[in-house]
């Protein structure tokens, strides 16, 4: 079927590509790496390498038989995972035994079978009834009206082999006067038609001109050319439908371009992304159950968390706004230059491609299976020792930067003309211009400038002094020390580093969040012709969202630049041994970081551990 009807080879292969392909996610970098390197390397079906050539391969032959299993192959010392194979389902056999089910692999040489272990295979089927393990092929029920397809196309094939290249029937009346000599007559007409029709042919003119007897006729027609050719779009069609309804595509995606169906465009998609999401869940517990396997061969162990599996597949409900913003990519090119230059920022290249993927992310999701984990815990409450003068320096330093990337918030919205947005109709369309877009960035430079190191009165120095000065009080105190107030920035130097680290912080943050997150959603929101109302609810949620960067930043540099002074102030007074100090609620990265080290090399809570991290560090004890 699949080698007579090209529709339905296409619809197995759209419904392939449109399955998704597997990514690993994970807390744990070394792990995730290892992961994701065999992934990305493992041997499929002797010559092709990578997981999701086996996951093409395997959901293929599913389709097409009904059922499928996979292999996974181990080296000599059963220490790794060499290869996957995907098993031609034609040559499985299963056998219902009391104990379950085995299953049998047919030789390619001969009509032996061999036992394969069920340890060792992933089966997933199409249209499992019942206890019947063969599954059903997907195009099942259409052998009927494939074969009547078959035959019109074939049929349609003949009429225009007969009816496109006609032959032609001279027929040449005689009288008496001709003589009897008709053959040599035939043969002479005959031969200048063949030369009269090759001319033609040719691209030349070409014309017989014979002189007979006034009784005598000839007559030239052509063969066929009253016949009539059946009527062949209508019934085609009818059974067109009936093949790619058990496909489930919409038309559309095969090129079936039928008016009557784009109204439900919407509706298709949405029953369409169902059915995907049914049988990716069902394969996603083998293709765990897979890299399970691997890292226990491998001896690794891991916790919830360190690592998960993730659908990650075009998402159909945008693909139109897809295909608009494609058409807007070398708009988006010279906007991203000229807006970046303009706000004094420099973007390369790669910084570029980095931009341009934010419409895209309209067009990509991942669909998480409900495999249970937890993100690595950033989350520390407690401080060894408490300290609520720092504490209350990143309350402060939060405030600020909320307040006003707030104050951004409510200039872009005025900027896009969405303050008044309840006396929008629901039939307004969002509109977005170069004007605006320029407006936006002036208003992002404006916020950047205000945080600029150049400022005496810039709010870095002012939090990242405060805190710093923290650290060398403490500091100065843990080792019986008093130090004079005014003295408090002693190494201007390493001062002068931290804020313009901080200036860096807060510039790309705010860089990342308007040219890569907002102004992209804008353009989309744009060329999906939404209505005002939503735009301004989606823009304030990605406003919002921000406030947790700005919370992350800072928690983290603020004890990072105190925990830092502490060490700049101690190495100073020549301390040679700290200690490190988890926080009581510690993760387990920092549970596994304490104890003492050269004071050179101590990790610095927040820099040298993880984001919003509570620890501290203290001289070690002689």
């Amino acid at each position: 079927m699949r080698e007579a009807l090209p529709i339905i080879d296409a619809a197995i292969r759209r419904l392939v590509s449109l399955d998704g392909h597997i990514v690993v996610k994970g807390n744990n970098d070394a792990l995730f790496d290892e992961i994701e390197e065999w992934m990305n390397n493992v041997i499929v079906n002797d010559i092709q390498k990578g997981l999701q050539a086996f996951h093409q391969s395997f959901t293929n032959e599913a389709f097409e038989q009904g059922f499928v299993l996979g292999e996974w192959v181990v080296n000599e010392e059963r220490t790794d995972i060499t290869s996957l194979r995907t098993g031609d389902s034609k040559f499985i056999r299963f056998q219902r035994t009391p104990t379950g089910v085995n299953i049998f692999q047919r030789s390619d040489t001969d009509v032996s079978f061999r036992q394969l272990r069920r340890e060792q295979l992933i089966y997933f089927s199409i249209d499992n009834e019942n206890q019947n393990p063969y599954g059903w092929p997907l195009f099942r029920s259409c052998e009927f009206v494939a074969k009547i397809l078959a035959t019109m196309q074939n049929s349609l094939a003949n009429v225009w082999e007969r009816f496109g290249d006609p032959s032609f029937s001279i027929i040449y009346k005689t009288s008496k006067k001709d003589g009897m000599d008709l053959e040599a007559r035939r043969q002479t007409l005959q031969n200048d038609l063949n030369t009269a029709v090759r001319a033609k042919r040719e691209g030349k003119s070409a014309d017989f001109v014979r002189a007979i007897d006034t009784a005598s006729d000839i007559k030239l027609d052509i063969i066929g050319a009253n016949g009539q050719i059946l009527e062949f779009e209508t019934p085609s069609r009818h059974i067109l439908e009936q093949i790619i309804a058990k496909s489930g595509l919409p038309p559309w995606m095969l090129g079936m371009h039928w008016s009557s169906t784009q109204a439900l465009a919407g509706v298709e998609v949405e029953v369409l992304m169902a059915d995907i999401a049914t049988r990716q869940a069902a394969k996603m517990p083998s293709f765990y159950n897979l890299i399970r396997q691997l890292l226990l061969l491998r001896g690794r162990t891991w916790k919830k968390g360190d690592w998960w599996l993730e659908w990650a597949q075009v998402n159909l409900r945008d693909i139109v706004k897809q295909a608009q913003a494609r058409f807007m990519n070398a708009q988006a090119d010279m906007y991203y230059l000229q807006n970046a230059a303009a706000a004094g920022i420099t973007l390369t290249r790669e910084d570029l491609s980095i931009g341009k993927k934010s419409p895209d992310q309209l067009t990509v999701h991942s669909e998480k299976i409900a495999l249970p984990h937890h993100h690595h815990s950033e989350k520390e409450v407690h401080r060894p020792t408490a300290w609520p003068a720092l504490d209350k320096i990143e309350d402060a330093y939060h405030d600020r930067l909320k307040a006003d990337w707030s104050d951004l918030r409510k200039k872009v919205l005025a900027i896009l003309e969405l303050p008044h947005r309840s006396t929008k109709q629901d039939d307004d369309v969002f509109s977005y211009t170069a004007e605006q877009r320029a407006a936006i960035m002036k208003a992002m430079k404006d916020l950047i400038g205000v945080y600029d190191i150049d400022d005496p009165d810039s709010p870095i120095r002012k939090y990242y002094g405060q805190a710093y000065s923290l650290g060398l009080l403490q500091a100065a105190s843990l080792i019986g020390q008093d130090r004079p107030v005014l003295d408090i920035v002693k190494n201007s130097e390493v001062y002068d580093k931290l804020c313009k680290t901080g200036f860096t912080f807060v510039k790309n943050d705010a860089t990342k969040a308007i040219v890569y997150k907002i102004l992209p959603e804008m353009e989309g929101q744009a060329l999906a012709g939404a209505n005002p109302r939503h735009v301004a609810t989606r823009l304030e949620s990605l406003f919002d969202n921000a406030n947790s960067d700005w919370e992350r930043l800072a928690r983290t540099e603020m004890t990072s630049a105190a925990e830092g002074a502490k060490l700049d102030e101690w190495g100073a007074e020549g301390t040679k041994r700290v200690e490190f100090v988890p926080a009581s609620d510690a993760c387990d990265e920092c549970l596994a970081l304490a104890g003492d080290y050269e004071i050179g090399s101590c990790p610095i809570p927040g820099t040298g551990t993880h984001t919003r991290c509570r620890c501290s560090t203290r001289p070690a004890e002689t």
